[in-house]
């Protein structure tokens, strides 16, 4: 039963919220979608880097994450802090300090005395020996602890925390639910159906990001890519659309390989809409092309082929539980050459892939639901 009461006490959720990441966007989206079943809206509050932005998107109370006396604050109001999803406990990126903001967090509910829940995350990599300490000191006292893959489990399991202590399920992205987009983006963009069974004359998703490889060699790599964006139009006729999942990060790049091309005929989605739109915007493609987690994750959900960019190790680790590894390529590899090798057999296998696509989804929903039925379960205990 929905509780509806001003003075309930709240939920603080944290992550990396209000940066425009479609990806984490859709973590924190799918997570309202579901908390805000057994608890108002009003309820809920996220600490975000754009609160503004945050309660305008999603309709729940939020405060900016860098804000001490703001979180003081809510702390004091606080039933349940979660920290999650997405990988927020790692040191290879926020020049590696990232993690110590969110175990601080964590720290801090504990000091509150608010029971604190680890969920729908990746964990790793962690280099650091400290902070593979600090992670294990804060851990072992976490109320629950709910993992989105068996690396996450293992990866704890080698710092000190007790399998049986983390939970795995999936990722929270599962769970969410499309939104119609509009009728401007629909006309603008899909003019035509999609193609089913063959590689020729395909929409294709395009979803790069910038990254240290490809910053260590900018303008090499921008022409690589533009060779190949231009390869795939010429060769298979192809619609290719670039999609930034982070506009302030994607857009130069994006932009930058459009400029190098010498077919004009590519669209760009520079509008940046919300998380379950972009679900339902992937639902338009054949086919995707992707560095980001989140784009191949959409991508299954859409029972659509992809081919993966393996720069990061959750997204190498995601296509190798779908027991998919030919749809990987580094970046290095993403070449006229490699890319022809990787559609031929996507081509050679079209519904073998659908078809684990299709199985891989409902497990992964399946997991999911679980998941959340952990985490509710958790909650309604401390608030109804």
């Amino acid at each position: 039963m929905l509780k509806k009461n001003r003075n309930l006490k709240s939920i603080i959720i944290s992550g990396y919220f209000g940066f425009g990441n479609c990806g984490d966007e859709a973590i924190l989206m799918a997570m309202i979608q579901q908390l805000s079943q057994i608890v108002s809206k009003e309820n809920i509050v996220v600490l975000s880097q754009n609160p503004k932005k945050t309660k305008m998107l999603y309709g729940v109370n939020s405060v900016f994450r860098l804000n001490p006396f703001l979180i003081f604050r809510q702390m004091k109001k606080c039933a349940v802090f979660i920290s999650g999803g997405g990988g927020l406990l790692q040191d290879v990126s926020g020049k590696g300090l990232s993690i110590i903001y969110y175990l601080s967090l964590i720290l801090l509910a504990r000091l509150f005395k608010i029971p604190n829940v680890i969920y729908g995350q990746g964990i790793g990599p962690i280099r650091r020996e400290i902070n593979r300490k600090i992670l294990r000191l804060t851990l072992s006292k976490t109320n629950l602890i709910i993992v989105r893959d068996e690396q996450s489990q293992l990866l704890l399991q080698q710092i000190g925390i007790e399998k049986e202590s983390v939970l795995v399920y999936a990722d929270p992205s599962f769970l969410l639910k499309k939104e119609q987009l509009s009728s401007e983006i629909e006309k603008y963009y899909f003019l035509g159906p999609r193609y089913g069974k063959s590689i020729n004359k395909m929409t294709i998703g395009v979803i790069i990001r910038n990254c240290k490889e490809i910053e260590q060699d900018y303008n090499q790599k921008v022409l690589q890519l533009a060779k190949v964006a231009d390869h795939l139009i010429t060769k298979y006729q192809s619609r290719l659309i670039f999609i930034p999942f982070q506009i302030d990060n994607d857009l130069t790049l994006l932009n930058d390989v459009i400029k190098q091309m010498k077919n004009s005929s590519v669209d760009c989605l520079e509008r940046e809409i919300n998380p379950a739109q972009m679900l339902s915007f992937f639902s338009e493609l054949s086919l995707t092309i992707g560095m980001r987690f989140h784009a191949i994750l959409f991508s299954t959900i859409n029972n659509n082929p992809f081919i993966a960019i393996d720069y990061d190790p959750k997204v190498r680790n995601y296509v190798n539980s779908l027991e998919l590894p030919e749809l990987l390529l580094n970046l290095n590899q993403l070449t006229i050459k490699y890319i022809d090798y990787k559609l031929q057999y996507i081509n050679d296998n079209w519904e073998k892939i659908k078809s684990i696509l299709d199985t891989n989804t409902k497990q992964f929903q399946g997991k999911a639901e679980a998941g959340m039925k952990e985490l509710l379960s958790f909650i309604k205990e401390r608030i109804l």
